[in-house]
């Protein structure tokens, strides 16, 4: 979940110099990422333990974004926790930063080459 915190830090920085709503594409792309997460995780647990379930990858990319946006309006704007993650500078990971965009590329390479080998084997 730091993670999370992490990007959401980075990302409402941004955003807020450039939008009115800044959290609107924040939730956005941790939506995105946490979809992708939670694909690749179902794919390695089917992979590892050989179960032959075919799931609809589809319904999972259509509505994952749309649950995760709401989860995350919830956690971060309504508990106030995006607030606080505001304020804590401890969350800034200056010139790194550019990890965290690693890491939103990296999850998405993840998913397509764990959902490779689920339907490959």
């Amino acid at each position: 979940m730091r993670i999370y915190k992490y990007i959401y830090y980075a990302s409402f920085l941004q955003s807020m110099k450039k939008n009115a709503a800044p959290e609107i594409p924040v939730y956005s792309y941790l939506s995105f990422i946490q979809t992708n997460n939670l694909i690749t995780v179902i794919n390695v647990l089917l992979i590892i333990t050989r179960i032959d379930i075919v799931y609809d990858v589809l319904k999972l990319v259509l509505f994952g974004p749309i649950t995760f946006y709401f989860i995350n309006y919830y956690y971060f704007s309504k508990k106030g926790n995006g607030a606080i993650i505001i304020r804590d500078e401890s969350y800034s990971l200056g010139k790194y930063s550019f990890l965290l965009d690693v890491f939103g590329f990296a999850s998405f390479l993840l998913v397509v080459l764990t959902y490779y080998f689920y339907r490959e084997f």
